[in-house]
């Protein structure tokens, strides 16, 4: 895999600033009887495609930054169709954030795959999630839907609340949650966010690493993991754990943390992740 990032990456950057053959469209989609904002991007001139459902990371959206944005146009470039969607309290979601369950969040990409087969002419589906979303993809393929293939950016897989939080905040939490039901707090990113008990009840539904093993027993698919040795949110020791038990290829984008370029402009770090991403889906969907 990174022989082929080598060679593949400086020709997708240089074909995608030429000519970025996409069609982006604002859609929604039916839910857990609600509509999910999202963005459906295809490749032009295709009559039939792969297409890739994008998840994004807990208090994140649809774009994450602009990373899924470039994401969809260089998938777009190999003729590979995308879907983003914001997910409950998120971006454009008319929901609170005390829905932003991992429940409702993998519904909500289901919902997607299941929109995506009705409405357009698509071949194979394969998952991208980054951070919680990654997690969300594990929890899919251990409850049983297995996509044709899987990127997974840093997936929070280890996650609980303490993880999320840290100790002294965690407690308050689940204390506020106890007590009335939810608890709202701002993350260090300067997002409110708004924990309720079923998004705790989600959370430790699963723990590490026996949601990675029987997720890993059920799937023999492709699988890529991207992360970072110097991830500062998600331990680089748990993404390294999903390649190692899925047996997958690895892509490495250290230098700028948890953010992968997707939320500054560390370029070279985004150009990775994108490319890499674009090219696994290229030989695995295709």
């Amino acid at each position: 895999m990174k022989k082929l990032l080598v060679v593949f990456v400086l020709v997708l950057a240089m074909i995608m600033a030429v000519n970025a053959v996409a069609e982006e469209t604002e859609i929604t989609y039916e839910s857990r009887g609600v509509q999910v904002p999202a963005t459906l991007t295809v490749p032009d001139g295709v009559e039939s495609y792969p297409i890739v459902i994008m998840a994004h990371g807990h208090g994140g959206n649809r774009n994450e930054g602009s990373g899924y944005i470039d994401t969809a146009k260089a998938l777009a470039m190999q003729g590979i169709a995308s879907i983003r969607m914001d997910f409950p309290g998120c971006g454009e979601s008319t929901e609170p954030f005390t829905m932003n369950t991992l429940s409702n969040m993998k519904a909500d990409v289901l919902a997607a795959v299941d929109y995506a087969k009705a409405n357009l002419p698509v071949t194979t589906v394969g998952l991208f999630g980054y951070s919680m979303g990654g997690r969300i993809i594990i929890e899919l393929i251990d409850e049983g839907f297995l996509p044709d293939a899987a990127v997974l950016l840093a997936p929070a897989v280890n996650y609980d609340i303490y993880h999320s939080l840290g100790e002294e905040l965690a407690e308050q939490a689940i204390a506020g949650i106890e007590a009335e039901g939810h608890y709202a707090y701002t993350t260090r990113y300067g997002q409110n966010l708004d924990l309720s008990k079923e998004w705790l009840d989600d959370m430790n539904k699963y723990s590490y690493p026996a949601n990675v093993d029987a997720a890993a027993e059920a799937y023999d698919g492709p699988m890529l993991v991207i992360y970072a040795a110097d991830d500062a949110v998600v331990d680089p020791a748990a993404s390294q754990y999903v390649a190692d038990a899925f047996g997958c290829d690895v892509v490495m984008g250290t230098g700028n943390s948890h953010s992968y370029g997707f939320y500054s402009d560390a370029m070279d770090i985004r150009n990775e992740v994108v490319y890499g991403a674009a090219i696994f889906f290229t030989l695995n969907l295709k």
